[in-house]
């Protein structure tokens, strides 16, 4: 035989988390009937996800055979089988995020503080039985996409995900989303979200159930200048977060606390942001000056007596163009919600949002979910699972790390990729399997699991 190196880094952060919650065989080792190596495909995926996040097609070609033995197949699997593989967990998503939910319940990994918010990604192709045109956050208009939300807790493990299509708004979808989160949530668990869920609709049913929300209010001009008055005549708490001064002052409306925070900081920012769009607006409106000045007809108006023509003629002013953009409201945000603490608690809190979005962040570009090129209804929802099946086993590894290195998954990929395994058949001795590029990154993520897989320097009485 021949010798043959290859990564080992996304077989061994998989294998970490299976050996130490055993996650992959509570999920895909039963329930799935008579179909075959449904756990090992499962572990392909994921480790693939890891990796070269290549399509199904390519996985022959680009992984040689001990790659899949460390999987667990006896031999190559064929093409077909994968793809088979993929719409199994398709077909099964509900019972194996309920399976997963019970998993993070029943292991004390369900915080009480829980992110939740909504993305999209498009598709190649026209066919998917659940592409849809909706706003797209991929900058893709043009193309069908479908809608998926993600919850995760403020000890960054993932809670839910759920999948609708490509054009349901994000306040109908946050119904999908929380129906998913609830069973799982401990009593008066707090959920915190943007503004895009926020309405009066879903801010009852959370209370309804026992549960509190803490949200952005949409800065509509009307509502928002109402309470501005008050906030400029009412005493104000200084506060800093992250290095940023913050004025709030806090209300009670209707059993709401109402946090209006003004930042200067933020104000400069967005008024740059708005004059640098107010520039390019003016900018694409240079064909129709040039054409001014050169006296071409800009409209014709017929009449009985024939064509009235309309020139353009530049005029000139002393004063600046009023920029369109600008509101009056820069600087300021309110935050709505049905808990009563300190500005400083509740700010805090929210910035913690980010946690979602970087979720949603790994999955697109860290584990490259994006663009999606399966078109069945249960190859996508097997294929969206799988990618955040694998952002949840790279939360756990670093859950399990009492100093992780790298937490994005982009750049934690490049670590694991590094990490390879070399085969090596000898005529006349045992096969031998050495370790190497073990950087302190990995070190830190895998530890002693290293060992399993090989030697780190050859014996040299060998």
């Amino acid at each position: 035989m021949r010798n043959v190196t290859f990564s080992i880094g996304s077989i061994g952060i998989v294998d970490k988390i299976n050996d130490k919650y055993n996650l992959l065989d509570f999920l895909f080792g039963g329930g799935f009937g008579r179909s075959k190596n449904t756990l090992e495909t499962a572990k392909l995926l994921i480790t693939n996800r890891l990796y070269k996040s290549a399509s199904v097609h390519r996985l022959q070609e680009l992984y040689p055979e001990e790659f899949f033995k460390e999987l667990g197949f006896k031999e190559i699997p064929k093409e077909r089988n994968v793809y088979r593989g993929v719409e199994r967990i398709g077909m099964r998503f509900n019972a194996l995020m309920e399976k997963y939910q019970e998993f993070i319940k029943n292991n004390g990994l369900a915080s009480n503080q829980q992110f939740m918010d909504f993305s999209s990604s498009y598709f190649e192709g026209t066919k998917s039985e659940l592409g849809a045109l909706g706003y797209s956050r991929d900058s893709q208009p043009g193309k069908k996409q479908i809608t998926w939300g993600i919850s995760t807790g403020i000890n960054e493990i993932p809670a839910a995900l759920t999948i609708q299509k490509g054009n349901l708004q994000d306040k109908k979808h946050f119904g999908v989303l929380f129906k998913t989160c609830e069973k799982i949530l401990p009593e008066h668990s707090l959920l915190i979200f943007d503004c895009g869920a926020n309405t009066k609709k879903n801010k009852d049913r959370i209370m309804e159930k026992g549960f509190h929300y803490l949200t952005l209010k949409q800065k509509k001009k009307s509502p928002y200048k109402k309470l501005l008055k008050k906030f400029r005549k009412l005493e104000k708490v200084k506060i800093t977060v992250n290095g940023v001064e913050h004025w709030c002052v806090k209300l009670e409306e209707n059993g709401e606390f109402l946090y209006i925070f003004f930042s200067k900081k933020l104000k400069r920012d967005q008024l740059w942001k708005k004059r640098k769009k107010f520039k390019r607006e003016l900018e694409k409106n240079h064909p129709l000056i040039s054409k001014a000045k050169r006296g071409k007809e800009l409209a014709k108006h017929p009449t009985d007596e024939g064509y009235v023509i309309a020139r353009g003629e530049l005029q000139k002013t002393l004063g600046k163009i009023k920029n369109p953009f600008i509101t009056g409201l820069e600087g300021f945000f309110i935050l709505e919600s049905s808990v009563d603490a300190e500005p400083e608690k509740i700010l805090k809190l929210y910035k913690e949002k980010d946690k979602a979005e970087k979720l949603i962040r790994n999955m697109k570009e860290g584990t490259e979910l994006r663009p999606i090129r399966h078109w069945s209804k249960f190859a996508v929802t097997g294929y969206l699972f799988i990618v955040f099946l694998t952002n949840c086993i790279t939360s756990l590894a670093q859950f399990l790390s009492a100093n992780p290195l790298v937490k994005n998954v982009k750049l934690l990929k490049k670590y694991l990729s590094n990490l390879t395994l070399t085969v090596v058949y000898p005529k006349k001795a045992f096969q031998l399997r050495l370790l190497s590029n073990i950087s302190p990154e990995i070190e830190t993520i895998l530890g002693k699991n290293l060992e399993k897989y090989g030697q780190t320097s050859i014996d040299l009485r060998w």
